[in-house]
């Protein structure tokens, strides 16, 4: 890093590491927590992943866009959707904007699905350890990290 000193670049990374090891800790809590949510409802985290990303509010989603959320190929989406179509939880439809183009749209049980997927990863204990302010900080941080507004707070 130029400009910087061998003693502010190491404490840098050791800073950046701590992050990163934050955030991956927390990621592997969530997992735990969510592991008995994805075994009822028959789903791998690649499909829980699809299913978090079909926003009803959004309206359907191409499958490039999808793709593009969950940072694939769109033949990986193709994939995906025929998983979720297999168990019920999303549909092919016509895209509203594009007649040609297929999105996918959740059915009512993919919203129920994802709502008790998103429930179990809000009601995680491991954000119980932080007080209401300290979590409010965190989703703004954390939304901040990744250039997105954070969501009003429902309270």
């Amino acid at each position: 890093m130029p400009g910087m000193d061998r003693k502010e670049s190491a404490a840098s990374r050791s800073l950046g590491f701590a992050l990163a090891e934050g955030v991956y800790g927390v990621f592997g809590a969530l997992q735990h927590t969510v592991a008995a949510v994805l075994a009822e409802l028959n789903l791998t985290e690649a499909l829980a992943d699809a299913l978090w990303q079909l926003n009803p509010p959004d309206g359907p989603l191409p499958r490039r866009t999808l793709a593009e959320r969950l940072h694939c190929d769109p033949s990986n989406v193709t994939f995906l959707v025929d998983r979720l179509e297999e168990r019920g939880l999303a549909e092919r439809v016509d895209s509203p904007g594009d007649r040609r183009v297929k999105a996918v749209a959740l059915t009512a049980a993919g919203v129920d699905a994802r709502d008790r997927l998103i429930t179990a990863t809000a009601d995680s204990p491991t954000f119980a350890r932080l007080t209401r302010n300290q979590q409010r900080r965190l989703a703004d941080l954390l939304h901040q990290c990744i250039n997105t507004p954070a969501p009003p707070l429902h309270v």
